[in-house]
């Protein structure tokens, strides 16, 4: 099983300094590789389709809606499902959580909470944002909070950059694809 995590707005809480009121984190899940390879492949394909170097990255707060609907047509017919959690981080008065690495690492356990029962010895690829002590410090959070004795839910954490990574990209999409659905009014639209 391969799942790919990406978030959407900011881990601070300078509410005053343009910190986001909102944070979310959403990961995109492949039962089989096969599919995952399949979705890979064709995310390729609509770069040579639309005239891109191979190298292009899909941003989606990059990408124009002509860009984003053949993103979303092309990746419809491969299996995948996806979990999410938007947080309103103007409701949250721990100190700790105002601390970005606990914080992120709180967020992802709530999302694999949710989707706990679809994961199994699963291969979670992150957005490389972070420094590769606490890629370290967030592997072991994981695994020793879904993975028992006889349970292994999640078998490796790895970060990746995702302009080197499709599957990353469509993670990208999903996220910033339904946050923008979920706070943008009939009028922004």
């Amino acid at each position: 099983m391969l799942v790919f995590l990406d978030e959407s707005w900011d881990t601070g809480f300078k509410f005053d300094k343009e910190s986001s009121k909102y944070f979310s984190i959403w990961i995109v899940m492949f039962n089989e590789n096969e599919d995952a390879e399949d979705c890979d492949k064709r995310i390729d394909l609509l770069k040579k389709e639309l005239g891109k170097q191979t190298n292009f990255e899909f941003h989606y707060a990059k990408s124009s809606n002509k860009i984003r609907e053949a993103f979303f047509s092309a990746v419809s017919p491969y299996n995948f499902f996806y979990y999410g959690i938007v947080i309103n981080k103007t409701e949250l008065y721990s100190e700790w959580l105002k601390i970005k690495e606990s914080f992120y690492k709180y967020v992802c356990s709530l999302v694999f909470e949710n989707a706990k029962e679809k994961i199994e010895n699963a291969t979670i690829i992150i957005d490389k944002n972070w420094s590769w002590q606490f890629e370290q410090q967030l592997q072991t959070y994981l695994k020793r909070k879904f993975n028992g004795d006889w349970i292994k839910k999640i078998k490796k954490v790895k970060m990746q950059h995702s302009h080197k990574n499709n599957l990353l990209q469509l993670a990208d999409y999903i996220a910033s694809g339904i946050n923008r659905r979920s706070t943008t009014t009939d009028k922004e639209e």
